[in-house]
């Protein structure tokens, strides 16, 4: 049946508002030098998957200045870049700090205004001869003795992203630039959280990317998932943090919800149990596990994957090649209340780990708080057909709409700190109903 003219027209228009909701990956090589590693060349990336790329990281040097952590990372800078050739709506990032960089150069930095004027000066040409369309702020931590920090660094930090949106907001635009892209790295739980006022950032940023993950790890004595979704750490010192904690502690309700990037990890969590029979969450732990293709107390999920997957192959010469000389020795098991899956290797190593089954309670938790989407940490731990990547995406995007109305800050600065809940949630419900209505104006119009 030729459907009627009208009925066509709004076809086009139903699909427009079911779109993807923010998908932001950061690219930072978290693996080591091993056969296991999967390409991981920016020509590589699933970019279809994503809405934007981060990349990390850029530094903030002892002048105060933003720059390349390393000159090669000019040549990746370009093939970033170069993927908006196939994919224009594609936007990128370079990423300022991570744990590595000496954070009291931040404290520095916005520390005076003849500072702050000077970063940000450097920082705008910087982004624009590069390349990248915005700038991601990873301070770990504001007022953190311990990491450089001072005092004022949480209002000193207000006012230099004020500044920074100001002088962005004032660039003069170029044929087809868009107005900066200004966003935050956020603590995953109440550490270090309460040092940074979210309210008052959130008028300064396009959004937010909380860090939910690496919540419990080899600096604890009982063995636990990183991320779990609720904490099974229940009457233990290490009680507290959690998926479910990140998100109450660190979005408060006074800001739009969809200013928050909900960050999922792609690597798992290791140790050396104490006693290899007593391994459910919460069993003694005398450190992290050995490393593999990542760090001590780190494992990729494409390593974890290949270790559950020899498990289900009866022939031993059948089995996939592990340089390590690692086999699991207790199956992998869901944690009810973590909401991850668990497994032990070569009798005593405890590996916590999520996967596409995991990831779909974390992805619906984050649905239901309303958040604006996912930022994926890091990239080149997933799979080479990017597993765990495309299960996160196809949760996400799955019959919701996305809310972009926050995004925009080209004009004035948000004054009611980045939109409240209920906002959020009657534009969703607008969006509902615009749906419904075009929806049974197009019943009629076939009948």
């Amino acid at each position: 049946m030729k459907l009627p003219r009208v009925f066509a027209g709004l076809a086009l228009v139903l699909p427009a508002l079911v779109e993807a909701q923010r998908f932001v990956g950061y690219y930072g090589k978290t693996a080591g030098e091993c056969p296991d590693y999967p390409s991981f060349a920016p020509k590589d990336l699933p970019i279809d998957l994503y809405t934007n790329l981060n990349f990390a990281f850029a530094m903030l040097n002892a002048d105060g200045m933003i720059a390349m952590q390393d000159e090669s990372d000019a040549t990746i800078y370009k093939e970033i870049n170069a993927l908006k050739l196939r994919k224009p709506t594609l936007r990128t990032a370079v990423t300022v700090g991570g744990w590595s960089m000496d954070m009291a150069h931040y404290s520095k930095m916005v520390s005076t205004p003849e500072n702050r004027q000077k970063f940000i000066k450097g920082a705008i040409t910087f982004i624009r001869q590069h390349g990248f369309d915005g700038i991601d702020f990873d301070w770990e931590y504001p007022s953190d003795p311990k990491r450089g920090g001072h005092p004022d660094d949480p209002q000193n930090f207000v006012t230099f992203m004020k500044e920074m949106r100001e002088a962005a907001n004032a660039e003069q635009l170029k044929d087809k630039q868009e107005r900066l892209i200004l966003s935050i790295a956020l603590p995953g739980g109440p550490f270090h959280g309460k040092y940074f006022l979210v309210p008052k950032l959130a008028p300064y940023v396009n959004w937010f990317n909380i860090m939910a993950y690496n919540l419990h790890g080899q600096w604890e004595a009982q063995v636990f998932c990183a991320a779990p979704l609720a904490d099974p750490a229940k009457d233990t010192p290490y009680y507290g943090y959690s998926l479910i904690d990140a998100i109450t502690s660190m979005a408060p309700k006074t800001v739009n919800p969809k200013k928050f990037n909900l960050g999922l990890s792609l690597s798992g969590v290791t140790f050396t149990l104490k006693d290899g029979q007593k391994n459910t969450p919460g069993s003694p732990a005398i450190g992290p596990g050995p490393k593999g293709c990542q760090e001590k107390g780190a494992m990729a999920y494409f390593e974890s994957k290949k270790l559950a997957n020899n498990l289900k192959i009866t022939d031993f010469k059948q089995r996939a090649t592990d340089i390590f000389h690692r086999e699991v020795t207790t199956a992998p098991r869901m944690d009810e209340i973590s909401k991850c899956m668990y497994m032990v290797v070569n009798g005593n190593q405890w590996v916590g780990f999520d996967t596409p089954e995991t990831f779909a309670y974390k992805v619906e938790y984050l649905k239901n708080y309303g958040f604006g989407g996912v930022s994926i940490w890091s990239m080149d731990s997933d799979t080479a057909n990017h597993e765990l990547t495309n299960s996160i995406h196809s949760s996400l995007t799955k019959g919701f709409i996305q809310d972009t109305s926050n995004d925009d800050l080209s004009a004035t600065a948000d004054k009611a700190g980045g939109g409240s809940s209920s906002s959020a949630h009657a534009r969703f419900a607008n969006n509902i109903v615009s749906m419904m209505a075009l929806c049974i104006i197009s019943a009629a119009l076939v009948v």
